[in-house]
């Protein structure tokens, strides 16, 4: 049986098998046509060190047209619904106390002794309803890269000129706290004067951080490239 080696392709990083001796191949995913000629065999086979590439992940909606490539992520997770919960209990112990110090004429002490608590139940109930409701918006034309998060408002916003990009690759980041350890990735950009930054954090899913990494390289010609500290190719 003639060997298979894996490479990627230089066009849209997509993958491709040809077997040993190939002098040329036509990518399956693009169509680019591209010449092997020449390259020693411990070349190609120093190239299959590449991932596979992610189908489209769970709770992703994908258009990819002519004009545009649109990426549209929800929020939701099975971890909103204790949050939801534990909102409206703190949030019911907050009206109840506010009605009572209100309807009682109670001391200004009661009224201003639990505003951090009344902060804190503004945050949560509103990160809650995000969890719902929101999800994260990637829109990519030929001119700008844009992403954004809806309906509810939400810090991130990004727009990028294509022109910027040179570069994506995806990063882990660790958490630690009393109930153990998680991770979240991040889809990170290289611009044109070689920084790096972050375009999307605290992902859930490493399939859905490399499934927009993947993508948005292929809409632009991106070849895909190992970057130091970038996930596991694997």
């Amino acid at each position: 049986m003639p060997k298979l080696f894996t490479l990627n392709c230089p066009s849209c990083g997509g993958n491709v098998k040809i077997q040993e001796g190939t002098t040329k191949f036509i990518c399956g995913y693009c169509g680019n046509e591209h010449i092997l000629s020449g390259i020693p065999e411990e070349k190609i086979e120093s190239l299959s060190n590449i991932r596979d590439i992610i189908p489209i992940p769970e709770g992703v909606e994908f258009q990819d047209e002519m004009q545009y490539l649109r990426i549209e992520r929800k929020w939701f997770s099975w971890k909103y619904i204790p949050m939801a919960f534990f909102c409206v209990a703190w949030d019911a112990f907050l009206i109840f106390w506010y009605t009572m110090a209100f309807t009682s004429h109670a001391p200004w002490i009661m009224i201003v002794f639990p505003i951090a608590h009344l902060a804190v139940g503004i945050g949560l109930t509103y990160s809650t309803l995000a969890g719902f409701l929101n999800k994260t918006v990637l829109e990519l034309t030929p001119e700008m890269l844009t992403i954004w998060h809806e309906p509810l408002p939400w810090i991130g916003v990004v727009r990028i000129p294509t022109r910027e990009i040179r570069q994506l690759y995806c990063t882990d980041t660790v958490s630690n706290n009393e109930n153990g350890s998680s991770i979240h990735y991040n889809l990170v950009m290289v611009n044109s004067a070689g920084r790096a930054r972050k375009l999307i954090t605290d992902l859930e899913s490493k399939d859905v951080a490399i499934f927009m990494e993947q993508q948005i390289e292929k809409w632009l010609n991106i070849p895909d490239q190992s970057i130091p500290g970038e996930l596991s190719r694997k």
